[in-house]
């Protein structure tokens, strides 16, 4: 059941892949009148060969391959960013679709970076959800919450319920493989909720299937079944293998574990057969390893066939080499995640500096704006001189705090050249605060600056000369 499980959200990064590419495209229809009245528009190619990806993805997934192959190359010959960050997550979609995790990985990766330098938050949204799929479907659950949750956080932001309700789908996926069954069931139910309320039949087949995986680990059989055969109505109504091919697989446990082998027989070369013509790695080793353990004590040769096409469908999605490339492109990942959280917290510590020094610059001259009523009316002298001096030492030491960034920078932080240049900066403005201090005091507190006398006024008068004048 647990592997069973994992696979359960393909259906769902479909679809929101679709719903951000029309999004971004304009919803395709104006986008291929675009591309009828002006072939050459390569914006327009681009949409168009990334949409009929997405069309041919669940029953030929080679040429949806080819397609977005296609409009990658368009995108980056003619330096069109958007259009490569949609053709590098339709690409990342189809090869996770073919259990091709690690290069589905570094598409999606390298989509995101996209999408956060141009501030595409609908993109964001497609790859973090796409992203957390992958790690969910490699076990990694704590990992893909990690993305999903941010997912989560970008589509409520967006007040759109149609992403959120693909991401709270997901959340809930996640939570049943931690056998958190009750947190599971709360945001599968608010997925469903919302996707009933926005009338979107196209993602039920999922929501419903989990939903009666959900119920099953809470052994409500009954309920379980109910929801597994309605999730495949609506999945036969929308030709939708991946997601029968997860029902399909789901059911053929549940008879298994209640001794209902026929049943589960029936159920699981459904589901085989499904996987198949989704190509979809996941439920074939699912439906092929669950046969393999029916057979292991009655049919020898059936064991072994459904054996060898469940370790070749494993070896092709879980191989060692695949796995180091998925835990190096993870590491470059969360590196990159912490130089840009590292950046933001620098820009948000700037902003601050920036935010008080206009406070204080602000401040002064309101300062120096009471001071002068205050010298205009019957305020103690000694109070306006404090203050005339306090108002000094503010300009002067704001002087100072604002251009030592500057000082840094030209001295390179190197103390020696730093300490010259402030010795400079100080002998130019410590005669000019004293100057100013003395105009103050002159100003404001109304006290004349003693008059220093010259050395010919301090020469003594010779009075003995005087009176032998008089004399």
């Amino acid at each position: 059941m647990q592997m069973q499980s994992y696979r359960k959200t393909a259906f769902i990064c479909l679809l929101l892949s679709s719903a951000i590419i029309a999004y971004a495209q304009d919803k395709g229809k104006a986008l291929l009148k675009s591309l009828v009245e002006n072939p050459g528009d390569d914006t327009a190619q681009i949409a168009v060969l990334v949409k009929k990806s997405m069309e041919v993805q669940s029953f030929n997934p080679d040429s949806a391959l080819i397609y977005a192959e296609q409009a990658l190359t368009i995108a980056r010959n003619t330096k069109h960013k958007a259009g490569e960050a949609n053709s590098l997550n339709r690409l990342g979609v189809v090869l996770w679709k073919n259990g091709k995790y690690d290069r589905a990985l570094k598409f999606l990766l390298s989509a995101l970076k996209i999408r956060e330098e141009s501030n595409d938050r609908p993109g964001e949204l497609a790859c973090l959800n796409n992203i957390g799929i992958i790690y969910s479907d490699q076990n990694d659950n704590t990992k893909a919450l990690y993305y999903h949750f941010k997912a989560k956080a970008i589509a409520e932001s967006l007040h759109n319920k149609k992403f959120l309700s693909i991401v709270l789908s997901n959340i809930g996926n996640c939570y049943i493989k931690l056998n958190k069954v009750n947190l599971a069931l709360g945001y599968e139910m608010r997925a469903y909720e919302l996707q009933q309320s926005i009338g979107a039949p196209e993602m039920l087949p999922n929501t419903l299937s989990i939903l009666g995986d959900i119920n099953y680990k809470m052994k409500h059989q009954a309920l379980a079944l109910d929801y597994y055969r309605l999730s495949i109505v609506y999945a036969n109504k929308n030709n939708d293998q991946s997601s029968l091919a997860d029902t399909y697989n789901s059911i053929a446990v549940l008879y298994k574990n209640i001794n209902k082998i026929d049943s589960s027989v029936y159920y699981a070369k459904n589901a085989l057969e499904a996987a198949k013509k989704a190509k979809y790695p996941i439920a074939i080793y699912s439906a092929s390893n669950l046969l393999t353990q029916i057979y292991q004590q009655s049919n020898e040769h059936l064991e072994l066939l459904y054996l060898k096409t469940a370790m070749a469908a494993k070896d092709s999605m879980f191989n060692v080499e695949k796995v180091k490339q998925i835990q190096t492109l993870s590491f470059n990942e969360a590196a990159r995640q912490q130089e840009i959280a590292e950046e933001k917290k620098r820009e948000a510590d700037e902003r601050l500096v920036d935010l008080q020094l206009i406070g204080i610059a602000i401040f002064i001259p309101f300062f120096f704006l009471i001071l002068l009523v205050l010298s205009k009316g019957r305020t103690h002298r000694k109070v306006i001189e404090y203050m005339g001096i306090l108002s000094l030492l503010l300009v002067f030491e704001f002087i100072t705090l604002f251009i030592h960034p500057f000082v840094q920078r030209i001295s390179n932080h190197l103390p020696i050249l730093e300490l010259f240049i402030l010795v400079i900066l100080a002998s130019i403005l410590a005669p000019l605060h004293h100057r100013l201090g003395g105009w103050m005091r002159k100003k404001l507190v109304h006290i004349e600056v003693p008059h220093k006398p010259s050395a010919a006024e301090n020469k003594p008068v010779d009075t003995k000369a005087g009176s032998d004048l008089k004399k």
